[in-house]
């Protein structure tokens, strides 16, 4: 019982005891607010909100459960609510994460690279449940797996392939999900590109290929959109 709860127990226990002369709906009231103080999040029990950005000893605690390297020496902090970790994965993916905290709502970017890979990459969720899981949890709010989940039930879509030009990395493909969560709202983007590119007539030959998968997560549909109209 907590202090507030055991407060009103104790003067109903009281009132009883002096023969205060209580009717039902009263009483039944005082019962009624009892189990509301103990009942309600941030009234009853400690509810707090996720610590956001999270600390260095967080992400370490996560980095240590994924068999990650969190990379202290490349972190960087611009301001008290802004913060860059990097990671290694034990296959030697580079990830950066970026948490944000701007005007009471939070925002982070997780990029992750893989590069000089010899053959042309293809999807799958289950190469990428790690890097997932890392977001949903520095995040903050979602329940185990409930971010993974709600992407990879979504299956695969059709690669986006961008018109070639000469700013057009030879090879790229794109891939995109979104999934919008009680919790937050989730845009997610993997896409290919050739790494060494051997100029030949009449077509370049690609010697190797890397990855970027980038994580997105936003309080709700309207931050994002709210947050993309002041970008643009």
């Amino acid at each position: 019982m907590n202090g507030k709860t055991h407060g009103l127990y104790t003067i109903m226990i009281h009132m009883r005891k002096q023969g205060t002369n209580i009717n039902h709906r009263r009483f039944s009231c005082l019962l009624l607010i009892i189990f509301l103080l103990w009942a309600l999040p941030g009234c009853g029990r400690n509810a707090s909100a996720p610590e956001f950005p999270p600390t260095a000893e967080t992400v370490q605690t996560m980095a240590e459960e994924l068999h990650w390297t969190l990379k202290p020496e490349e972190t960087e902090s611009w301001a008290e609510d802004h913060i860059l970790y990097a990671l290694e994965s034990e296959d030697q993916m580079r990830v950066f994460v970026s948490c944000v905290l701007a005007e009471g709502k939070r925002f982070l970017t997780e990029d992750c690279f893989v590069i000089f890979l010899p053959d042309k990459p293809q999807f799958a969720w289950e190469d990428w449940k790690e890097a997932v899981t890392l977001a949903e949890t520095l995040y903050g709010g979602f329940s185990k797996g409930e971010l993974y989940e709600a992407l990879s039930e979504q299956g695969i879509p059709e690669p986006e392939i961008p018109a070639a030009g000469p700013n057009t990395p030879a090879g790229q493909e794109y891939l995109r999900w979104e999934a919008e969560l009680p919790a937050g709202y989730v845009r997610v983007q993997w896409s290919i590109s050739a790494g060494t590119v051997e100029h030949t007539f009449p077509s370049p030959i690609i010697q190797d290929w890397r990855i970027l998968l980038r994580v997105f997560l936003y309080e709700s549909k309207e931050a994002y959109e709210s947050m993309r109209a002041v970008s643009d």
